[in-house]
């Protein structure tokens, strides 16, 4: 049977062709129920989706069609094999509008044709529904009904008669204030394409596979019929080639990755989520090249973006077409990545990342899923992702060109987390069309850039330091691949690129010996807030502790000339370094020193760089107490005051001084002089206040000990001094006379 024309619900009610005739529909024992009026979050989408494009059918003048209705027919009666759910929505629709405007009952009449028989509770209620009139001005209808005589409390349990009453209450919430519309009821403002199969037996066994019970259309399958509308307004032929792509290149293209979320074949073999994931990505971009906030919800994305609402719908259409169609052409999408990226360390002509090479794959699976607050797929991915989206979609960009532009591309996502933000992302994916597809890395007007600015005002740099020296240009990489430069070399200098084997070799030493010998060689403390921060050594919680600590030292946010003055000193003096010319280093400082700045004390104590529990400290931070006192902006007279000031914290925490912080004086004192085994105790808040003006060292019978700035106090139980050291300093504040050897001096007079 050839279908040439649509058919509306009442026709079918006297459809008629050949020896086929059809006077009725029944829904069979074996279909599910009715679901379109169920109350969870999505369905409730779903349904009110669908009841808006109704209403924009008849209200709107949006005639809208409802693809393919069929089914078997027996005793003249349609047997729906597809179409159940649309079918009882519009017997409901039917129902209310003829009630509401008050139509005779011989134009409704055939609603009395319409029955299920998958209850007999089912079948009776649409039997007494269709002859009863609510009061339309109350707000719902659901109640008045449920309080009839004839509604029998049974009726309740039944799944399609509480889905039909939640259908009525939600037709009457839209249509509540409409009229005239049966007419366009029996028009052409609502059709469909009615295929009956004819009279062909068809079995209870095929109903069940077709329709089988507790499988209803995904919600992917309702994004794509709703796609299909909506673009067909747009363009029809456009509409079907994406369509037709949809169900076959692109479910071709997917299907490897079918498995993303559950990694379960049998639980997962469906494209679905990475069909809509990867469609969330394209309409985010799409937005963001608008600056338009990024659309949540996939139904909306289609109103938003793909309907005609939206004048530059056309274009949307075909950016979709695009960003799908050039990944098809690829044979094989995990070679083409791994082709352009090492994962972890450096390789020649590649770009290193530390994570899923294959972006494609990543998008698909994780894209618009967090966890806490953590985007699964975040902005940097998306950025580097999007660099790719530009290479296949510029055949004319040489490979060579495009895998030196992606570096670059790299390095800026490596080194602008704070400035990677969706209301930042129009500017900043301008800048990576100039990158990738021109070669300029663009100077921003100071405050405007939207990479972090020190990190393209080096880019530029290197950009044309390499076309200077190219056969350098592999070193400059390897350096710029460190796991602690992360693309930001400054620390070395441009100037010293030659310097690479030194720097891989310094970190290839114990940390814990290198962090030593910097501080041997001058101060480096850095600003991170309110805190102060050096490198730690090698016993902490884990490798990604560590390096993250030594990475934030090196970043372009955080790294001052200090650390680069030292670094640069300490790698001029040798080619290669291992721990015994490190030590040697800091054992000469030591021996030579005649005054003793903060620095000397952290080199010559490990217990000024380890924690409680005797563990080299996690985070390398440090606290000033008097840091509220200094200038607030004058940052040469902070440090000025810094050096000269030993009131310091030693912290447990990398950002609270909630927990176990402690004077970095009386804690080593602490360590040094037997802890608990000699009646010591350490107070567990160092940061705390106490009259006496310090924090406490509590020795035995009551006595503590007290640093307070440059002055030791002993008191007893009853808080009267029994001894006071002031510690002799030069005339720019440092000390001359070593206080952890005074002070240890001290707890051996008045304890042993």
């Amino acid at each position: 049977m050839v279908v040439n024309k649509a058919d509306n619900f009442r026709s079918i009610f006297s459809w008629k062709e050949g020896d086929i005739i059809v006077n009725g529909i029944t829904i069979p024992i074996v279909q599910r129920d009715y679901a379109q009026g169920r109350t969870t979050a999505e369905v409730n989408r779903i349904r009110n989706r669908f009841l808006k494009v109704l209403y924009d059918a008849l209200v709107e003048n949006k005639r809208t069609t409802l693809d393919f209705i069929y089914g078997n027919i027996e005793k003249e009666q349609l047997i729906p094999l597809d179409g159940q759910q649309r079918l009882t929505t519009l017997f409901l629709l039917h129902y209310y509008i003829a009630q509401h405007e008050h139509i005779s009952e011989d134009e409704w009449e055939f609603l009395h044709h319409f029955t299920y028989e998958t209850r007999v509770s089912s079948r009776e209620f649409c039997q007494h529904i269709v002859k009863y009139t609510p009061d339309f001005e109350l707000q719902t209808l659901s109640e008045q009904i449920q309080d009839e005589a004839w509604f029998l409390l049974e009726w309740e349990s039944d799944p399609t008669v509480k889905s039909m009453l939640v259908m009525l209450d939600a037709i009457h919430t839209m249509f509540h204030d409409t009229y005239g519309l049966w007419q366009k009821l029996l028009g052409d403002a609502i059709t469909f394409y009615f295929l009956p199969l004819g009279d062909l037996g068809v079995t209870d066994e095929l109903y069940i596979k077709m329709n089988s019970r507790g499988k209803p259309l995904t919600n992917f399958e309702h994004f794509k019929a709703e796609l299909e509308l909506q673009m067909k307004e747009v363009d029809e032929d456009s509409a079907k080639r994406i369509i037709r792509k949809i169900d076959r290149e692109w479910s071709d293209l997917l299907w490897p990755y079918r498995n993303s979320e559950t990694g379960n074949q049998q639980a997962d073999a469906v494209t679905d989520d990475e069909f809509l994931r990867y469609i969330h990505f394209v309409s985010d971009l799409i937005s963001y090249q608008n600056n338009e906030v990024e659309i949540k919800d996939e139904f909306d994305i289609i109103e938003k973006q793909f309907s005609k609402t939206n004048p530059q719908a056309l274009e949307n259409m075909k950016i979709l077409e695009s960003m799908f169609d050039i990944w098809t052409t690829i044979p094989n999408i995990d070679e083409f990545f791994n082709d352009y990226f090492s994962v972890a360390e450096y390789q020649p002509n590649k770009t290193k990342i530390d994570k899923q090479p294959n972006l494609f794959l990543d998008c698909c699976a994780h894209y618009g899923i967090i966890i806490g607050k953590r985007p699964q797929f975040p902005l940097g991915r998306f950025i580097m992702l999007y660099c790719f989206v530009l290479k296949l979609e510029h055949p004319e960009l040489s490979d060579a060109n495009f895998r030196r532009r992606l570096r670059i591309v790299n390095n800026l996502v490596n080194n602008s987390v704070n400035t990677l933000r969706s209301d930042f992302m129009k500017e900043l994916l301008a800048q990576v069309d100039k990158i990738v597809l021109m070669g300029i890395v663009e100077q921003v007007e100071e405050g405007k850039a939207r990479f972090q600015s020190k990190q393209m005002d080096e880019e530029r740099l290197k950009l044309e330091w390499t076309q200077k020296y190219p056969e350098k240009a592999e070193t400059l990489f390897r350096l710029e691949d460190h796991r602690y430069l992360n693309g930001y070399i400054k620390a070395v200098g441009l100037e010293h690129v030659d310097w690479c084997d030194r720097f891989y070799s310094l970190f290839n030493c114990s940390h814990h010996s290198v962090n030593k010998a910097l501080l041997a060689i001058g101060d480096y403390f850095e600003k991170d807030a309110w805190r102060y921060q050096i490198g730690i050594g090698d016993f902490v919680v884990n490798r990604n502790v560590k390096d993250r600590m030594w990475q934030e030292l090196f970043s372009p946010i955080r790294l001052e000339d200090s650390l680069c003055t030292v670094l640069q000193q300490l790698l001029s003096q040798k080619e290669t370094f291992d721990d015994d010319y490190l030590n040697g280093l800091v054992a000469t400082y030591l021996q030579e020193a005649k005054e003793y700045p903060l620095r000397y004390y952290i080199v010559k104590y490990d217990s000024m760089r380890t924690n409680r529990d005797g563990r080299y400290n996690n985070y390398g931070k440090y606290y000033w107490r008097h840091h509220n006192d200094w200038p607030k902006k004058d940052e040469d007279k902070q440090r000025e005051l810094r050096l000269k000031d030993y009131n310091v914290i030693l912290m447990s925490t990398e950002w609270s001084l909630g927990g176990y912080n402690h004077d970095l004086f009386l804690k080593t004192l602490y360590d040094l002089a037997g802890k608990e085994n000699i009646s010591l105790e350490l107070e567990n808040y160092s940061y705390s206040r106490y009259n006496e003006g310090g924090d406490k060292l509590k020795m035995d019978n009551g006595r503590c000990l007290t640093l307070a700035d440059n002055v030791f106090n002993i008191y007893d139980e009853n808080n009267e001094l029994l001894d006071s050291h002031q510690i002799v300093q030069n005339d720019a504040g440092i000390d001359i006379e070593e206080r952890v050897e005074i002070g240890l001096q001290m707890i051996k007079d008045w304890i042993l």
